[in-house]
């Protein structure tokens, strides 16, 4: 499903609904929706400091394919991203769920030696 935005016709790429687990700063999160040059995710974190609009941080989203005739795999995506927006979404004894948004510094880079 695409998502259409408020202020979409600044977006230079669509974006999917799609989740997928994201690894960043030791822990992991959430993807919501993600598109060629950026992904919304959310994450529960202590530390909303470290999630601070203009803070780059590297990402590492893990993706599961799915081929006809093939076994289902999973694939390792790996870049940095400058965070664009965050807003805290919850508040728990687990700490504070927050949405971030990221921009990809570059195309990501598919580990090759970490698909299985």
């Amino acid at each position: 499903m695409q998502v259409k935005e408020r202020d979409s016709d600044k977006r230079c790429n669509k974006r999917i609904d799609l989740s997928f687990t994201i690894t960043l700063l030791g822990q992991d999160g959430e993807t919501k929706n993600i598109s060629a040059s950026s992904v919304y995710f959310e994450v529960i974190t202590d530390d909303i400091e470290a999630f601070t609009p203009g803070t780059v941080i590297p990402i590492q989203i893990t993706a599961t394919t799915s081929t006809p005739g093939f076994e289902e795999r999973n694939i390792k995506l790996k870049g940095e991203g400058c965070i664009v927006r965050n807003n805290i979404e919850d508040v728990s004894s687990h700490g504070n769920r927050i949405g971030v948004a990221l921009e990809f510094k570059d195309k990501l880079t598919i580990l090759p030696d970490l698909i299985k």
